[in-house]
């Protein structure tokens, strides 16, 4: 297998969110990208299974959920969707009820289309903030947890929350992504001069 096709596979598996991280950014009106998290523990689902096919429910449903549940201070809601083990369970909150739903469906689009077909995904728009998890494989990854004693009994739920879904693991990922990117590009640059060097010096 030649660099160049080396060069090709990482930058389709790097590259897509790069670029739509970075088109989110002039979306979202701030020219920052989205605060998200996508979740590797639980694993991936496929596009026509039953598990997308409640995300696409909750797509369409959650944003007026959210409105319905107004308050004078914020709009907040849990909900779940569809049967076990494909069941979702999705959260939305705004921190004012001005154009609450529109924000909510924003949010969930980047978060389908940040995350792809992860099991679980979180976006804050800084306005409003979605997340969805796997409630089956979100509980067989707290006993599992729990059975080997990584969190005692004072540990803050917050912690729990963000260790349990993978946080430190998805940074460690994505900076060696680049950094593998950034080195394949640098070789084929020096290869590609070395090449054109000796072109030049023949007869």
């Amino acid at each position: 297998m030649t660099r160049a096709v080396i060069l090709l596979l990482v930058l389709a598996l790097v590259a897509p969110p790069l670029a739509a991280a970075a088109t989110d950014a002039l979306d979202d009106g701030v020219h920052r990208p989205p605060i998200h998290l996508c979740g590797m523990v639980q694993g991936w689902f496929a596009p026509n299974s039953s598990y997308g096919a409640n995300l696409r429910y909750l797509a369409a449903t959650l944003p007026a959920k959210v409105n319905g549940s107004s308050s004078s201070n914020c709009s907040c809601v849990d909900v779940l969707a569809g049967e076990r083990p494909d069941q979702v369970a999705a959260s939305a909150f705004c921190n004012s009820t001005s154009d609450c739903a529109a924000c909510i469906a924003k949010a969930f689009r980047y978060a389908r289309w940040l995350c792809g077909y992860s099991r679980h995904a979180m976006v804050d728009l800084r306005a409003c903030r979605v997340s969805y998890h796997d409630v089956e494989r979100m509980e067989q990854g707290v006993r599992v947890v729990s059975a080997v004693g990584i969190f005692s009994e004072h540990t803050s739920s917050w912690l729990n929350n963000v260790l349990i879904h993978d946080f430190p693991m998805m940074l460690v990922f994505q900076v060696i992504g680049v950094a593998c990117v950034l080195f394949m590009f640098l070789q084929e640059w020096r290869d590609s001069r070395s090449r054109r060097a000796q072109a030049n010096r023949l007869p």
